[in-house]
């Protein structure tokens, strides 16, 4: 139902004469009649040309929001830890294994730890640090501790090693000295060497010393006629045991060499023994003068010249005490292969 205002006011106007109970009555029954029933809208259609549904403001529709954009995350930056600096080590040098065959390397310095390791007999292992009776070694991968008992101190030596074919002559009895064979001397240590090996003699010497070591040597150049006097004084006390000349002869120059078959009219060999150990037999073996010099001196270019078991080469008996120098190439090379001189020389000129 409409309710038209100005009708409604004109007949207010004309019916005023009447009652107010009918007046308030029509005003509420009109009232109801223009809210309508089931309060349902009303709808924009029926407010046109209604000055009054004018006044009343539609609602605008609630337009639907507009998510707000999600920010990109911030990158951040991922830093990979810092790694852990690789611990160095620093060597205190190097040691020879002077055992018979191997040492063990245990896990502490206590004959009681684990064994992790062998050292082999003549083997060179990187010394990491001495602490008392024990060394700290690393070999072949394996780090751990070798009783000092069994390892010598490895030298290089801090000045050049003189090298030529004269340092390699070979002098045996089917290789003799030319007769009127000569080699220019220097005075070492009471006796006499080529003038070439003094240096190196001297350096040996000196890098033993320093290790506590103490050589005496006895025997070093020896001349012609030296050399006939001493072989001929062998010869006549093998006769005096019973031998024939020939046989006395054979027999002296496995100990002491004819004239013109010894090393030692060269200059370039050292008799070597211990101001506590003089005597030239096997026994100089067991000294830790020979450990040394078994560990180290292919360094300086000397060789142990007649080893136990190359008497069928040499023709010479065991000599521990004899080294011979021939230059560090060839020293190395047969300490390593375990030649002695005539073999690594035939093989040398085999391979020329």
């Amino acid at each position: 139902m409409e309710v038209d205002l100005k009708s409604f006011c004109n007949h207010i106007h004309r019916n005023k004469a009447k009652s107010g109970w009918l007046i308030a009555f029509s005003l509420i029954f009109m009232l109801l009649g223009a809210c309508g029933t089931g309060g349902e809208n009303v709808s924009p259609a029926s407010t046109q040309g209604d000055p009054a549904a004018a006044l009343t403001p539609t609602a605008a529709p609630i337009a639907a929001a507009t998510p707000e954009p999600t920010p990109e995350p911030t990158p951040t930056l991922s830093l990979s830890p810092t790694p852990e600096p690789v611990p160095t080590v620093s060597f205190a040098g190097q040691a020879v294994c002077t055992a018979n065959e191997y040492v063990n390397i245990r896990e502490n310095a206590d004959t009681d730890s684990a064994v992790i390791g062998t050292l082999p007999a003549g083997e060179t292992a990187d010394v990491i640090a001495y602490e008392d009776g024990w060394a700290n070694v690393s070999y072949d991968g394996v780090t751990g501790f070798v009783s000092r008992d069994y390892l010598i101190t490895k030298h290089t030596p801090d000045i050049e090693v003189p090298m030529g074919d004269w340092a390699t002559v070979l002098v045996n009895p089917t290789h003799l000295l030319p007769d009127g064979f000569e080699v220019e001397l220097a005075d070492f240590e009471g006796g006499q060497v080529d003038v070439r090996i003094l240096d190196i003699c001297e350096a040996m010497f000196a890098d033993a010393k320093a290790d506590g070591i103490d050589f005496k040597l006895v025997d070093a150049y020896r001349s012609y006629e030296t050399q006939n006097e001493q072989y001929q004084k062998k010869v006549n006390s093998y006769i005096a045991k019973g031998y024939s000349r020939e046989e006395a002869e054979i027999k002296a120059a496995t100990i002491t060499a004819r004239p013109n078959t010894s090393e030692h009219q060269t200059g370039l060999v050292l008799d070597i023994v211990t101001p506590s150990y003089t005597k030239r037999n096997k026994g100089f073996a067991k000294t830790d003068a020979f450990k040394w010099l078994n560990a180290n001196a292919q360094d300086y270019g000397f060789t142990m010249r007649y080893k136990a078991d190359k008497q069928e080469y040499t023709k010479v008996i065991y000599e521990p005490w004899h080294w011979r120098f021939v230059g560090a190439e060839a020293a190395k090379a047969m300490k390593q292969s375990g030649e002695c001189f005539e073999e690594y020389m035939d093989n040398t000129n085999k391979n020329r």
